[in-house]
Parts: C-alpha cells; structure tokens; sequence
C-alpha cells in the first residue's frame, strides 16, 4: 500500500485540492493489526487505491496524531479505517478486522458515494448560459421569447426537481446515518464483548495465581520435610562412617598392597623376553631371553639350531627384521614380556621394510611348500643334522670358554614353567621331553596321596 509521508494536514489539503477521498488508517499492537495489514496489501485493494486516487495516511493509536485526530473523530476500536469526503464528513468508518473481499466491497461502495456526491455538487453549481449578462442580440429578437406563463412553468419544474433531489440527498443522508448509528452499535458492542473477555482472562490470571502461590506453599513444606529427613540422614551417615572408614582403610592398604605387587610382578616379567621361533622344518624352538640382550642373541640360537642364517620376522604386526634391528635390544623392539617370531632360511637383508614387504610374503608364500619338502626330505632320507653335534650343547672349536659359557647359561631355561625343546633321536624318531621336575623323580606317594620326598 502506498501510504502518504507527509503530516496530516498537508494529506487534508492534497485530497481537497485533488477531490478524492480521505483515508485514516488507526492501527495498534495486536493480532487484528496484523490481519488488517494483510488485507491493506492486498494487489486489489491497492488498485482500486490507486485508481480511485484515495490520499491514505496511517498512524499508530498511543501518537499524538492519533490524539487531536480522536477529538474530531473519535477512536474506539483500534484498528480503524476512516473514509473521509471532500466536506469533511466521514463517508464510512470500519472497526477491527475485516476479511478481504468485505473491505473491497466497503472500498467500492465508499469510491461511488464519493462521485456521486461530487456529481450532485457539480449540478448544482449554475451553468456559465444561465448568468444574466448584458444582452446583445437586436431588440427583434425579444419578440421569440416563450410567453411569461410558460417561462413560469419551467421555474416551477426546476424548483421541484431541485427539490425531489434535495428529499432524495436528505433521504441518503438519513441512511447513511442509520448505517453509521448501527456499525457504532456493533462495534460498542464489540468493545464490551472485548472488555468482557478481558475481565474475564484477568480473573482466569488471579486464579492462576492463587493456584500458584498455594502450590508454592505446598512445596515449601515439602521442602522443609526433607530438609528435616536429610538432617537424620546424615547424622545416622556419620555415625555410620566412623565405623566403616576403619574397613575402607584397611580395603585400601590392601589394594595398594596388591597393585604394589602387580607392579612389581609386571616389572618382573618385562625383564625377561620369552621368544618362540617358529622353524622352518614346522618344529617350534622356546627359550627366554633378558629383555636388555639384543636380537643378535636370538638370531644366534636360532642359526644355530637350524644350522644355517635365518631371517627372523614377526606376522602381527607384520615386519622382517634386519641387521640394522639385530643390534637393538628386545624391549626396544616390543618383544617384551613374550613374542612369537618366523625363521626363515636366508641372510638378513640391510634395508628394513616394515608393514608391506615383498620379500616377506614370498617367504610366507613359500613356507608351506618349504615345510612339506623338509617333511618328504627327513621321511626319506633322514635327517642328516641328526648325525651332527648339538651346536647348542657342544660349543664350536673356535669359540674361548668365556663364549661357550655364556652360550649355555643363555640357553638355559629362565623359569620352571618354561617348555623345554623337542629332544631328537635317531631317524624320524622323536620323543617329548619330560616335563616332570627331578624332584618329581624320586618322590613317592603314600596312600593318602600325600607326597613324601
């Protein structure tokens, strides 16, 4: 909608000087406000604005516009629409909210009472042939002239009609009058339905805050109780902790006791590296190792089992150590407290792979094909190793006392509950070493089954 700018009387002047009709727009801060907005922007409503050349202005119903408008006008629903004329005199009022196609309707009917009026003022101004003025026609023509009685007549056929169109105003007057008495009526009782409800919220509200204030007393008691049920609370709680800290200190001393021991049992075991190497052949070699001795002790026991260089790897995660790996230590290398390790036949390489190594899977490639041939080979021909000197037991020629020494007190079991190596015998023979301690031996069982050494 296309709402004038300017004050209030500049809009008065610009719709007399223009002829057309006068708008006031009254709205406030409600939802009716908001509805009547809508139907001010709606495209047919602001075209027949339009075209009808209306002059709009809207103000909001607390300004003080709105104030000295109400000492001519008065404001009694807010919103309110106004149709003022050209006279000054309201054409239609509207209060509240109207539905879209009521309000068009009520904007035509304003539009054409509007030109109607103005019609009927404009018959009533006096034409410019009707002035008397000097005559100039020649005095022969005075002798034309309609007789006295006939011109007599006709004055008295226009006083008539001038006077059935005065009854016929004064009569659309008296209903717009009646109309606007009644739409008065309506909305004074609408106002009073409106104040009703108001009153009527206002003691829904006073209700409610009865209810509320009650409710809040209600839950101060309750409050109050509970305060009182955990005062006895704690004190019985009190009196109950004196007892069973004297427990949950002695729980304490003996879970740090226990984590102590834990710990230490941990420590224990992360001093020893206990390592099984699975060999080529399918066999299994297990021994303990210090966690501080490097790779290079492994790789040794094992190239000596085995009788030839290996290379030692791990499956999970998959990684082939090399010489570089060789001089660190097994705690270095996460072989610590135990790790199973793969024996590969071959040197070491120099470069370490780790994760995807392809020499490490053509060697889990062929491992299976490996061991199947080791298996045809000692079935049929026997195991030629079998002749030789234990390389474990026996220490090599070229090797100083210190050295063999060594070699057997790193070959030695670590603890009693290790398992022992798969003794060999002559052939494809094979036996278990007794896992029974000496002891065990020469101890004898009385009927009791009671030991007795």
């Amino acid at each position: 909608m296309n709402w004038f700018n300017g004050s209030i009387p500049d809009a008065i002047q610009r719709s007399k000087q223009q002829k057309v009709v006068f708008i006031v727009y009254v709205y406030g801060q409600n939802d009716l406000t908001n509805e009547m907005d809508k139907v001010w922007n709606d495209p047919e409503v602001v075209n027949l604005c339009n075209n009808g050349g209306c002059v709009a202005i809207k103000m909001a119903a607390n300004s003080n516009d709105c104030a000295h408008f109400s000492q001519i006008y008065p404001v009694v629903v807010v919103p309110s629409t106004y149709f003022i004329g050209v006279n000054g005199a309201p054409i239609e009022v509207t209060a509240g909210h109207k539905d879209t196609p009521d309000f068009i309707q009520v904007l035509k009917n304003v539009l054409k009472l509007h030109n109607d009026q103005l019609g009927t003022a404009q018959s009533n101004l006096p034409t410019g042939g009707a002035q008397p003025g000097p005559s100039t026609e020649p005095k022969a023509n005075t002798e034309d002239k309609p007789p006295l009685e006939e011109r007599v007549q006709k004055v008295k056929g226009k006083l008539e009609q001038k006077k059935a169109e005065k009854e016929r105003l004064e009569k659309e007057k008296e209903k717009q009058e009646e109309a606007e008495r009644r739409k008065l009526g309506r909305d004074l009782q609408k106002l009073k339905e409106f104040q009703k409800e108001r009153e009527m919220k206002e003691t829904v509200d006073q209700l409610k805050k009865e209810k509320a204030e009650e409710k809040r007393q209600r839950d101060k008691i309750k409050e109050q109780i509970a305060r009182d049920r955990e005062e006895r609370a704690a004190r019985f709680k009190k009196e109950t902790e004196k007892q069973q800290q004297a427990q949950e200190e002695k729980k304490q001393a003996q879970l740090a006791a226990r984590q102590k021991q834990s710990s230490e049992e941990e420590a224990k075991k992360m001093e020893t590296a206990r390592i099984q190497v699975r060999l080529p052949d399918g066999t299994s070699l297990l021994n303990s190792f210090p966690s501080s001795d490097t790779l290079q002790c492994v790789h040794s026991v094992v190239s000596q089992h085995v009788g030839s260089d290996v290379t030692l790897s791990t499956v999970y995660p998959k990684r082939t150590f090399t010489t570089d790996d060789l001089s660190q230590t097994l705690l270095s290398l996460n072989l610590a407290p135990s790790a199973v390790l793969i024996a590969v036949p071959g040197k070491p390489s120099v470069i370490s792979k780790q994760g995807n190594n392809g020499g490490g899977i053509l060697a889990l490639f062929f491992a299976p094909f490996l061991f199947l041939w080791n298996m045809i080979r000692v079935f049929l021909f026997g195991d030629k190793r079998s002749s030789q000197p234990k390389r474990e037991d026996t220490p090599d020629a070229t090797e100083t006392p210190d050295e063999s020494q060594s070699t057997r007190r790193r070959d030695r079991p670590q603890t009693a509950y290790q398992r022992r190596p798969i003794s060999r015998g002559d052939g494809n023979v094979r036996r278990l070493a007794d896992m029974r301690d000496d002891d065990d031996e020469n101890a004898t069982w009385n009927g009791n089954s009671t030991q007795q050494m």
